[in-house]
């Protein structure tokens, strides 16, 4: 579902109820731009570093669409609801505040990505939804509030009346007084009359504040020139009083995410770091300096943050993906093995948005679940999806434009399992994505779009976890259990793989006079082993119950409460940082050494890569990677080399460090005494050091960076401060002067001489210049322009 600026308000309610009532909310953004020249990659940053740097580019990009989609289990339908929104953002100033008024900047290949996936712009500027953070809620309230004084305080002094506007009055109160005596309320309700500048419509308010007793509303329109006259009732009356209490703003897109916050529901995202940065700067408060002070102000606002794309690195699942990206994921979890686990998900009623309809019930057998039920989606269209736009890796969105099958995701309706379909041929394997937008075409990277398939990888990946964990203890169990032997007579097992025989102990049973091979059938195991005790007839009811068994229940505080699920909540995947995880609930561990990693400085600039490699030849080095034109990383291969000419064979092999420090004459004097390849005496200067002593040089210089800035910031903060106290008077304005002149050329008001006080010695004729007026002297304004 899309909401636009015209229906927010009257979305509102199903908005919160749809929040209150989920078990938990996906969300993704859309940005203008990721990051500036400034924060361009050159060599993985600390956590810090990264934060700084993605704080910068939040400060300057905007999110131009915001989607969310909740998730709400279903008793009676025994799967999830989804409910996903689509809500296109733009910082509006419709409001004479302009407090939404925001200077960004844009990324020129974001917006071309944008656009090959049909995202519009004009429903975007002309559509989208304003937003303020609470800061710029504040300060809209403070700047109402002023106004609303502003004007009482201008209603004491009534402009006077002489011969520059008695014209004007007098022509304005004749046509209001014809117009009162010749309509009624149901005939000519209102009246329009000229008023060429804000002097004149300031004039029509006092006359229908002083001649007609407020009996009048006036409203005027800047860009019309013009002024609107109601008859004064009570319903106007109290909605003009209303509008004089300063409140915020209801069309305000961050009410959403309060209602999030509010909630307490979990909030999932894939590769969500640069989101939720996004999110917090732009709709909720400016981004604190420091990494943890965000940290804190995040767990505040949501106790459970996911990043799907960091549980993708969990071992039973980073094993069945090629690519974590979210495209890429969303049809990994509609083959299998992810689309036989996890449960079931239906698009709630009047979410066509994304339509997907759900196919006949059928069983698709696993290798390692026989029995098991599952469940599956369908196409809503016939034809093949349409990719010539789509961006590298997303156009293999549909099957082949001959075939008829239907396109299954295993998980979506229960099926009946029968005799006959045991027998018959297995069926196929679930195929491309089934979710489909309403126009035959994926609506990857909307907004909305992409917070269904990232809640629906959540279900998947937290339920094949489950499901796998419980699967691999079950057949421990069950092999441990078949392996019991016959023991004493009261029928405790032995240990033992074997049973030590003496002569006179006839008590061993010999597995092959035992056990008999019989058919496999659906109420038996597949083979007995050699000494197995065979399951009575109730042992192999309770297991093939257990193996047909599905999700009945709200699985979802199974998935939030796993101990294992646990150890990835509240971790961020975080790219181009030496810590690829970000903990959300407690401090980052130091990251690994890097034993094969070393930095070399003060490289020559005359030397290249391939004068490296043969400077270090004697150290295996795999890579040189260059930061910059005088400093590289070298990497030392972990295997040891072949044969030369030929590969190798990937066998490790004892490091052999390089020398550290500054490389000295000794070293570099063979290289340039034989003239290889130009190395030449500077060749020494290059300073070499290892992984970790970069990393302690780094952090101490970039913890030192962050004392001066604090102490920067405190010091400002203590002048501002001590400002408040002593601030200085306010200069003396004096109350408003009508202008002199005519303020525009086409007023009714044919003349006007100045007036001049009279005890002014202006000898000059020039008329004096009378402080707090808007006075613009006949010509200066041409003058100044040209």
């Amino acid at each position: 579902m899309e909401i636009l600026k015209e229906d927010f308000e009257a979305k509102l309610p199903l908005l919160q109820k749809a929040i209150s009532q989920c078990d938990f909310i996906s969300m993704d953004t859309e940005m203008s731009g990721l990051s500036t020249a400034a924060n361009s990659y050159r060599n993985p940053d600390s956590l810090a570093t990264r934060y700084s740097k993605v704080s910068n580019s939040a400060k300057e990009f905007l999110v131009v669409q915001l989607g969310i989609c909740c998730f709400t289990w279903s008793d009676k339908l025994g799967a999830y609801e989804a409910q996903p929104f689509n809500f296109p953002c733009f910082p509006s100033n419709d409001d004479d505040a302009k407090s939404g008024e925001r200077f960004f900047l844009s990324q020129s290949t974001s917006l071309e990505f944008l656009l090959k996936n049909h995202f519009d712009f004009n429903k975007w500027i002309r559509h989208g939804i304003p937003y303020l953070t609470r800061r710029e809620e504040e300060e809209y309230i403070v700047k109402k509030t002023e106004k609303e004084k502003a004007l009482a305080n201008a209603n004491q002094f009534d402009i006077p009346i002489d011969d520059r506007n008695r014209e004007f009055i007098t022509s304005t109160i004749a046509r209001v007084k014809e117009w009162l005596e010749n309509s009624t309320e149901q005939s000519q309700r209102e009246l329009t009359i000229p008023a060429n500048n804000a002097f004149y419509r300031r004039l029509v308010h006092q006359l229908i504040r002083t001649e007609f007793k407020g009996d009048l509303d006036s409203t005027s329109n800047a860009h019309e020139r013009t002024m609107t006259l109601r008859r004064m009732t009570e319903t106007i009356r109290k909605e003009k009083e209303d509008a004089k209490i300063a409140r915020p703003p209801k069309l305000n897109l961050r009410r959403v995410l309060d209602m999030i916050s509010e909630a307490k529901k979990p909030l999932i995202g894939h590769n969500c770091f640069l989101d939720l940065m996004q999110l917090s700067q732009q709709f909720l408060w400016d981004l604190p300096f420091e990494l943890d002070d965000w940290k804190r102000a995040l767990s505040l606002e949501w106790k459970t943050v996911i990043d799907t794309k960091h549980l993708a690195t969990h071992p039973l699942i980073k094993q069945h993906l090629d690519n974590s990206g979210l495209d890429l994921v969303n049809m990994a979890v509609q083959r299998h093995p992810f689309s036989t686990v996890g449960p079931k998900i239906v698009m709630a009623e009047n979410y066509d948005r994304y339509i997907i309809e759900p196919v006949k019930e059928i069983e698709i057998p696993t290798p390692h679940a026989p029995g098991t039920f599952i469940t599956g989606f369908v196409r809503n269209d016939k034809k093949p999806a349409k990719s010539s736009n789509a961006p590298a890796g997303k156009s293999d969105q549909s099957g082949d434009a001959g075939s008829k099958a239907p396109e299954v995701d295993a998980a979506s309706t229960p099926a009946t399992a029968t005799g006959a379909a045991q027998s018959t041929a297995r069926a196929a394997a679930p195929a491309e994505p089934s979710l489909k937008s309403g126009n035959n075409n994926a609506k990857y990277h909307e907004a909305g779009f992409d917070a269904f398939i990232t809640g629906q990888a959540y279900l998947r990946f937290a339920g094949f976890i489950i499901k796998e964990r419980q699967r691999i203890e079950d057949e421990e169990s069950e092999h441990a259990r078949k392996k019991r032997r016959v023991g004493s007579p009261d029928g405790s097992s032995t240990d033992g793989d074997a049973v030590s025989a003496t002569p006179g102990d006839t008590t061993e049973v010999k597995g092959d006079e035992r056990v008999t091979e019989k058919p496999t059938t659906d109420t038996e195991d597949l083979e007995v082993e050699d000494g197995e005790v065979e399951e009575t007839e109730m042992e192999k009811e309770a297991i093939l119950e257990k193996r047909k068994r599905v999700i009945m229940e709200n699985p979802t505080h199974d998935f939030l409460a796993d101990e294992e699920l646990q150890e990835y909540y509240n971790k961020l995947h975080v790219m181009r940082s030496d810590l690829p995880t970000m903990d959300l609930a407690g401090p980052d561990p130091e990251p690994e050494d890097r034993p094969y990693s070393y930095l070399l400085r003060n490289v020559p600039a005359s030397i290249q890569s391939s004068t490296l490699f043969h400077l270090f030849e004697q150290y295996n080095p795999y890579t040189f990677s260059w930061s910059d034109d005088t400093t590289a990383w070298l990497q030392i291969s972990k295997f040891a080399p072949g044969p030369p000419g030929e590969e190798s064979e990937r066998v490790p092999y004892e490091l052999k460090s390089p020398p550290l420090g500054r490389l000295g004459e000794e070293y570099v004097k063979p290289f340039y005494e034989a003239h290889e390849m130009g190395i030449d005496h500077h060749a020494a200067e290059i300073e070499i050091l290892t992984w970790k002593q970069w990393y302690d040089e780094r952090e101490a210089r970039e913890r030192q960076q962050r004392e001066v800035a604090r102490a920067q910031r405190e010091s400002q903060a203590s002048q501002n401060q001590q400002f408040r106290k002593n601030a200085l008077k306010k200069p003396f304005r004096a109350p408003y002067t009508p202008p002199v002149s005519t303020p525009t050329s086409d007023s009714p008001v044919v003349s006007a001489v100045p007036i001049l006080p009279n005890n002014s010695n202006n000898n000059n004729n020039q008329p004096e210049v009378v402080a707090g007026s808007k006075r613009k002297h006949d010509g200066e304004g041409e003058q100044g322009r040209e």
